[in-house]
Parts: structure tokens; sequence; C-alpha cells
């Protein structure tokens, strides 16, 4: 086997584990029956995973209801990765004062595959762990802001780009125009473009090096 084989394979059973994982962790909780049918794996083998995460103490099990959720210690695991960020509790007082200020929800994100993670939420704390849409958010826009054009277009062409509201950037050539205006006032609008009723301002936060490192939105 040579060294790129061993490079990019990976173990199925730690691929379907992972899913797991992730498929309860967008709704709760759910059962082995539920779970059998977003992730097509026979039920035995399913079962096996799904225990060996319980023994291992990242699922647990409701006796009551027989449904499974994520324990403490998957929020563990991904706390590490958010204490790496640097200055994470200088932009948490700075949502705080954002919301004091304005009365409107503060958000911190950062750039994930090509997505939006929340990380830090003021004023609407179930924000936290949600996903949104680069190319139709006020944040997203502000971070896309930060690289060049041809970076912007890489990761256009990754993206699942589609038509949230009528108000949607879905054209390229507009929405780098957009991008454009964005980079000479210094801050993003989203009006209307990812969700009916919701206006947000969105300003990207950039590292020592000067490299976006995520963005701060007020909705």
């Amino acid at each position: 086997m040579g060294e790129e084989t061993v490079k990019t394979e990976t173990i199925q059973a730690v691929d379907r584990a992972l899913q797991i994982l992730e498929t309860i962790g967008r709704v709760n909780s759910m059962s082995l029956a539920e779970l059998n049918r977003e992730i097509k794996v026979n039920k035995a083998s399913l079962s096996r995973l799904v225990y060996t995460l319980v023994q291992n103490g990242y699922l647990a099990k409701n006796e009551k209801s027989g449904e499974f959720s994520l324990t403490l210690k998957t929020y563990e695991v991904g706390l590490n990765a958010v204490q790496n960020l640097d200055k994470l509790s200088l932009i948490k007082s700075t949502l705080v004062d954002l919301n004091s200020r304005c009365g409107r929800i503060a958000q911190f994100y950062v750039e994930d595959n090509n997505q939006l993670l929340c990380l830090q939420s003021i004023g609407k704390e179930a924000s936290v762990g949600h996903r949104s849409p680069l190319y139709s958010t006020s944040a997203g826009k502000a971070l896309l802001s930060a690289y060049s054009n041809g970076e912007i277009i890489e990761k256009w062409d990754k993206m699942n780009i589609q038509s949230l509201t009528e108000n949607t950037l879905t054209d390229l050539q507009l929405f780098l125009q957009d991008i454009g205006l964005t980079r000479q006032r210094g801050y993003a609008l989203d009006r209307e473009e990812n969700e009916y009723h919701v206006f947000c301002v969105g300003a990207v936060v950039m590292d020592f090096s000067n490299r976006p490192i995520g963005a701060i939105s007020i909705s």
C-alpha cells in the first residue's frame, strides 16, 4: 500500500460513527429506528456503532423513550477547538456591548467548510452551533470580502447556491459587485437575502496577520 493510499483511505466504521453523531446533533435525540431511516446501514451494524458511542461516553440513552442524545463529552471535544481561537473572550465582550447599545441580536461566526458556524450569540442563545450560508448573510459576505475575487470564485463553485428569498444574490457577477461595495464601506449588508423580515449588518474580524478569523453581525 503506497503512501498516497494511506493518506486518502477512510475507515467506513469511523465515517458512520461520525455521521451518527452529526445526525443526532441536528435534532437533539433519535431512536435507532429513526437513525436507521437517516443512515443507510443495516440495523445490526448501526446498533453496534451506537452502543460503542454510548460505552465511550459520546451518546446517552433515555431508557423511557429509547432515544439517544449527545452527551457533554461531545461538547468538551468541540470546546477544545473553540478555545484555540484567539481573543474569543474579547469578542464576547464586544457582542455584549453591541447588544446593550443596539438592543439587537449580536453574533460571532467562523467559516467552516464553506459555511458559517455560529460560535457565540448574545440575545439568541439557541443560535450557537447553527450553520448558515456564506453568500446570503451579512457575516458571510463580510468574511468573503477579505478574500480576493479569485478566492471567492473558488469558494462559490463549492457552495450550493440557491435563492432563499427573492433578494438572494445568485448571480456571481452581481455578488462580486456587492462584495466590492462591502469592501468600500467596511461592512456587509443582508437585506432579507437569507430570510424574510430579517436585516443584518456584518463586519469581518481579522487576526494579527490580516487574515479573516470570523465575522460579527447584528440583526
